[in-house]
């Protein structure tokens, strides 16, 4: 690994990105730091384009990007040295076998050929890509292309990789392998990863840090623990038993709690600013004769936390129309 430890890996200041009249970067600020980053957004957000930005394949209208402290516009090669991509277009060449494919990009980075090849071998044993390699990539499946593709960003043994749709058409067990993978060259190979994806799943399972994009801008972001934990302290109670009785017996005591129905079970929600209060929980319990499955600290989805961020935006971008309308 190179050492660009004290260098925060991506730093976009104020960018803009324009194609014809339609503004698609709008003053986008932000810091990629170490760890997994998960970008986020509708489709149309600009996601993509700031994943070209990044790797200076566009030219910007303004702002600065730089990339582990390098200019990616000044120093391309630089960048893509350091940097490995998994597009979101299939990027394979038609001919080329699996191994051949990986190969190439390894020549690309300037791996000499014989170490190139034994790179390649060794990231698609990485990826599980078993005996498939030697097949033409055109003939391979969906999720065996993504591992080729895979194995080629990161053959040069990169400092950042940034994958755009990484699971988009794998099954349920290629996903998981995918999203194993990422996380375990984060952890313990010290690897940043940018995951610009719609599956807000993958995001909530790996990543330290999120980013919401929306119309252009970044509306929203943090980490996961942050975005994601409770306006006030709560707790979710799941037991068998007579959950309202044990409801109303916790209001008695001066606590908040409410009954909920979900799908494959009912639970307690339970707000308790003073941790001491959740002791009185397993009396209560004992009281009312419910048996507690679990007891443990709430946390808001992602999904409802994405809702309600694009739902503001939305609200900020239609009463900047009536502005503008109103000054006309």
């Amino acid at each position: 690994m190179t050492n660009f430890d004290a260098i925060i890996p991506v730093r976009l200041n104020n960018i803009v990105k324009r194609y014809g009249r339609r503004t698609v970067l709008d003053g986008v600020s932000l810091d990629v730091t170490r760890g997994i980053t998960g970008l986020v957004g509708p489709n149309g957000a600009g996601k993509s384009t700031l994943v070209r930005s990044i790797l200076g394949l566009v030219r910007l209208a303004s702002g600065q990007a730089r990339v582990f402290g390098i200019d990616p516009y000044r120093a391309p090669r630089r960048v893509r040295q350091i940097v490995g991509v998994v597009p979101e277009d299939e990027c394979t060449i038609p001919g080329l076998s699996g191994v051949e494919m990986v190969r190439y990009a390894a020549r690309l980075s300037g791996l000499p050929s014989t170490e190139a090849l034994r790179r390649s071998h060794e990231v698609l044993d990485w990826c599980d890509a078993g005996q498939e390699r030697y097949r033409p990539v055109e003939t391979l499946s969906v999720g065996t292309r993504q591992k080729v593709s895979f194995a080629a960003a990161i053959v040069h043994d990169p400092d950042m990789i940034i994958l755009d749709e990484p699971t988009n058409g794998l099954d349920p067990i290629e996903r998981q392998a995918m999203l194993g993978r990422l996380t375990t060259l984060a952890k313990d190979h010290g690897k940043t990863i940018f995951v610009s994806t719609h599956v807000l799943p993958d995001v909530e399972a790996i990543c330290d840090q999120v980013i919401v994009l929306a119309g252009g801008r970044v509306r929203l972001t943090g980490t996961i623990d942050a975005l994601t934990k409770p306006p006030q302290p709560e707790h979710h109670l799941v037991g068998i038993g007579p959950l309202k009785n044990l409801a109303a017996k916790l209001s008695e005591r001066g606590l908040t709690a409410r009954v909920e129905i979900r799908e494959t079970e009912s639970i307690i929600s339970l707000v308790s600013p003073n941790p001491e209060n959740i002791n009185t929980v397993w009396a209560a319990a004992a009281e009312t004769g419910v048996s507690i499955r679990s007891l443990s600290p709430a946390t808001r989805p992602l999904e409802d936390i994405f809702i309600e961020t694009l739902r503001q935006s939305e609200q900020v971008s239609n009463k900047q129309d009536q502005t503008l309308r109103g000054s006309h």
